[in-house]
């Protein structure tokens, strides 16, 4: 190994997906990074099943080899018993292209890939404290019997859960508990399987190693008085696809831990940020929680390069924590809407509790918790969606005059332009999700400023499509004209 790096521009500590991903973005960005990992590699993990979403994450870091050259599990089908009793096939082309991984392996190859991009690596090393000197963190960190002083811009925290304090967290679902195991591949179909019953939901699936896991995921007040290989055995018994795992003696080495989610009440602070699970983690219901970890990295490291090449720290910090606000709703709004779908329904206190979205009281609230905790409200309804027939609309309207709509509410908002953070002018609606600075990659406030003079809509059209493609200067129209934003004069 080469001698360490005392002086870097970004520390990460830990070498999990969140922490290795912020690495190669940072590294590609031109940046020196160091990593301070724990543990020797490969390493024991759960979570191998990678939803469809992080094939995108992988083309964008140049690294698509590494889901391809091991023997891992792809195009695997689903066995589904959710909304009824009756089982569902879902194909693995509906599902899209996940793939289920060995963890410890896939982890060791993303971290050794960093390393040949540069990353300076500290394995294993203990992250022992820090304290911040004249704007820079100076980090000790304990190699073998050395000990490290590494100074640093900024730290990035990928830990996961000991990336910080219960004290800190604020609990975005109910507790629950996981126990798993495993039985020969051979015993089980060669499918995912998922399921739901009375007491809670089961996860099972064939794993690159040749075994199928199963896990059971419960409220924690099933263990009360009762043993965890009888509470597993309980929660498959009488079960459509895990019967045969019930009446086997052949499960071994049930693990269990209870399962938190969360978000850090305090995620950045002084240029310390906290990525992956030290930051926020996610109801596992929807097996997202890597490709979350590693997408939410590339934001943060898009704040912190915006910092180290323009020094705007309140726009990239605002930037960053927008989108771990946004990662952390929508995922909850989902699940909460996912389990209120499932058959025991809401007479069930497992199914009732999960079934509305949840946020949990702090002791000490944070400014970042009351910006989290009043964007939990639920989403407005979606209204049916409107058929459009854009020929004969586009006739009807075409002399229309239109105008603005008077709740359309101009707001700067940061944007990612070529890898740094630059205020656009954004639009706010009610019947926008978020605000929205570009459509179609086009800018949105500019083509506005045409609307909010006396036209017609055929004249709005006609203007774009001086700067834009006649059909795309229609499509934008429309969508604005869907929402409400552009609006008929009566």
């Amino acid at each position: 190994m080469m001698p360490p790096e005392q002086t870097t521009d970004v520390l990460i500590i830990g070498a999990g997906p969140a922490g290795t991903c912020a690495a190669l973005r940072l590294l590609a960005l031109g940046h020196k990074v160091a990593l301070a990992e724990s543990e020797p590699f490969p390493r024991p993990q759960i979570g191998e099943s990678l939803s469809p979403g992080i094939r995108n994450i992988f083309d964008y870091l140049d690294a698509t080899d590494l889901l391809t050259n091991r023997n891992y599990l792809h195009q695997l089908n689903a066995q589904v018993v959710w909304e009824t009793t009756t089982p569902q096939t879902v194909s693995a082309a509906q599902r899209g292209p996940g793939v289920m991984v060995d963890r410890g392996q896939f982890d060791k190859d993303l971290l050794d890939l960093a390393v040949q991009r540069g990353l300076q690596l500290y394995q294993p090393a203990r992250f022992e404290s820090c304290k911040q000197v004249d704007g820079r963190w100076q980090s000790q960190l304990r190699q073998y019997t050395q000990l490290i002083t590494v100074e640093s811009k900024f730290i990035l925290d990928a830990r996961g859960r000991r990336g910080n304090n219960m004290q800190d967290r604020v609990l975005t679902a109910p507790p629950t508990i996981a126990i798993w195991g495993h039985l020969p591949a051979d015993v089980m179909p060669a499918d995912t399987l998922v399921e739901a019953t009375e007491k809670g939901w089961i996860w099972g699936s064939p794993t690159p190693t040749r075994q199928f896991r199963v896990i059971t995921f419960t409220d924690p007040r099933e263990l009360k008085g009762n043993t965890v290989p009888g509470v597993f055995h309980h929660l498959l018994s009488g079960t459509r696809f895990f019967h045969k795992a019930a009446d086997s003696w052949k499960i071994n080495d049930l693990q269990t831990c209870t399962v938190f989610t969360y978000a850090h009440t305090f995620p950045w602070q002084d240029n310390y940020l906290r990525l992956g699970e030290a930051a926020f983690s996610l109801d596992p219901l929807s097996s997202t929680g890597v490709e979350k970890a590693m997408r939410f990295s590339l934001q943060a490291a898009i704040a912190v390069n915006t910092i180290l090449k323009t020094g705007h720290k309140d726009m990239a910090q605002t930037f960053y924590e927008d989108r771990m606000i946004e990662s952390i709703c929508s995922h909850t709004h989902w699940t909460s809407a996912y389990y209120a779908q499932a058959w025991p329904g809401q007479q069930r206190a497992f199914w009732k509790e999960r079934s509305v979205p949840f946020i949990d009281q702090t002791p000490a609230p944070t400014a970042f918790y009351e910006r989290l905790s009043h964007k939990f409200t639920a989403p407005k309804e979606k209204g049916p969606e409107r058929r459009i027939n854009v020929q004969q609309e586009l006739q009807r309207l075409w002399h229309e005059q239109i105008h603005l709509s008077s709740a359309l509410i101009f707001k700067e908002t940061p944007c990612v332009i070529d890898d740094v953070l630059q205020l656009r002018t954004a639009i706010q609606h009610p019947n926008l999700e978020r605000e929205m600075a570009y459509l179609e990659t086009v800018e949105i406030s500019p083509l506005l400023s045409v609307a909010n003079k006396e036209a017609t809509f055929g004249a709005i059209v006609q203007e774009w499509s001086k700067v834009l493609p006649f059909e795309q200067a229609v499509r934008i129209a429309f969508f604005l004209w869907d929402k409400d934003i552009l609006c008929t004069t009566a």
